[in-house]
């Protein structure tokens, strides 16, 4: 069976988190230098680098917003797909950032830089299944969530704290499981049904139709072609500035806090010097 082949490859890796530390205490950007090896004269000329491990997320409920404030975050689900590398480059271009919810079966080797390559811009990685079943129907809802979040560490080294279910089909249980494994449920508040490729125009009708402080927008990056939702999001985030609005990750719209570690080896591109890291970030020990 595909699911249970793909899952056992997964788990083999350790799931149990390091112990979360003490918060910094400086603000700063998003910068990111260069690959480096701990022994280099580059790195101990500006200290210990920190790359962004996960985030802690809290709530026994499922959010479909965040507070009322003039902020909305986006995710793109069911990667990561062919079509991934080119919304990272549009966010980059539009200078926003994005939550990517991955299925865990797409999450393989060849997709390494463009995870990190996210991580390195200040996106966010989330859970979305192992396999994309609907959640109500399946025997292995722990199995499908804890593959995924194996899978993407193992290729990332960050940990997801937020988990959407396919369909947004779920129940109080399934809330239950994701929460004992250090997952929020997110669903949305906007959906412009990308999916069925109604049009670039339709695309981004109903996001600005529909928006709100405090949205969510579900919209996708694989699944099938996403060229209409691709051309869609540079106008749909001008707009949306225009009005005012913050474009976030959903774990910084739902006030979820970032984790941080020291890079031990190479930090992977991804790597900062801690007064840059954000003001609410919690350090925990490298694996």
């Amino acid at each position: 069976m595909r699911f249970a082949r793909g899952l056992a490859a997964v788990l083999a890796a350790a799931l149990a988190p390091a112990a979360l530390l003490a918060g910094s205490s400086a603000a700063g950007g998003a910068g990111s230098p260069p690959p480096r090896s701990a022994a280099s004269p580059a790195l101990a000329s500006v200290g210990v680098l920190y790359r962004i491990a996960g985030c802690r997320s809290r709530g026994a409920r499922a959010y479909r917003d965040g507070p009322r404030r003039r902020a909305v975050a986006i995710g793109f689900d069911d990667g990561p797909a062919a079509d991934t590398p080119a919304f990272v480059h549009m966010l980059e271009r539009s200078r926003a950032h994005a939550t990517f919810f991955l299925i865990g079966a797409h999450v393989g080797a060849s997709f390494r830089p463009t995870l990190l390559r996210e991580l390195r811009d200040g996106d966010a990685l989330g859970d979305h299944t192992f396999t994309h079943p609907d959640l109500l129907r399946s025997a292995s809802v722990r199995g499908q969530l804890a593959g995924t979040m194996a899978a993407i560490r193992l290729l990332s080294g960050y940990t997801p704290c937020v988990f959407r279910p396919p369909y947004g089909d779920y129940d109080a249980a399934i809330v239950q499981r994701a929460r004992s494994l250090g997952l929020a449920t997110v669903l949305w508040n906007v959906d412009p049904a990308d999916w069925a490729r109604p049009g670039t125009q339709a695309i981004e009708r109903r996001v600005l139709a529909a928006v709100q402080p405090g949205s969510i927008i579900l919209s996708h990056d694989g699944g099938g072609p996403r060229g209409q939702t691709l051309a869609a999001y540079p106008a749909i985030i001008a707009a949306l500035r225009a009005r005012g609005y913050r474009i976030l990750t959903i774990p910084e719209l739902l006030g979820f806090r970032p984790v941080f570690e020291p890079c031990m080896r190479l930090c992977d591109g991804i790597g900062i010097p801690r007064p840059e890291l954000p003001r609410d970030a919690l350090l925990q020990r490298a694996p």
